[in-house]
């Protein structure tokens, strides 16, 4: 009788623990493939409308960053853009990672990237010229 009841409290431990341990689960706004870049390689940008900007990495790679609101609509092609690293590295992996503000004359309006997403080579081949950076 002992042997059993040890055995269901085991058992119990056992579920309890499994339903306890967390499930891995991607971040919100995280890129689905977790392609990093670092902010120092970052080579030039291009705005494409009044939520996205494309982005060009040191490594040729590009990505479309989205913007949760209109922060660029005040902004022209040739504002520059201020940036700095939020988690004290300049890793970039997801949105969060960076803080980014848009310059026009001194106003500095803050964007919010809602996702940034790595474009596949046709994708980088179909962009029209005057949205590659």
């Amino acid at each position: 009788m002992k042997a059993a009841a040890n055995a269901f409290v085991l058992a119990a431990l056992v579920a309890t623990a499994a339903q306890a341990q967390p499930t891995a689960q991607p971040t919100p706004g995280a890129s689905a493939s977790r392609d990093c870049f670092r902010m120092s390689q970052l080579r030039g940008h291009k705005r494409v409308d009044a939520r996205t900007l494309n982005i060009e990495t040191g490594s040729g790679a590009i990505y479309r960053w989205e913007m949760s609101g209109s922060c660029l609509a005040g902004s022209s092609g040739s504002d520059p853009l201020v940036m700095s690293p939020t988690s004290g590295s300049d890793m970039i992996c997801r949105p969060i990672d960076l803080d980014l503000k848009v310059k026009s004359g001194s106003i500095l309006s803050p964007c919010i990237i809602k996702s940034f997403t790595k474009l596949t080579p046709a994708e980088v081949a179909a962009l029209p010229a005057k949205q590659k950076p």
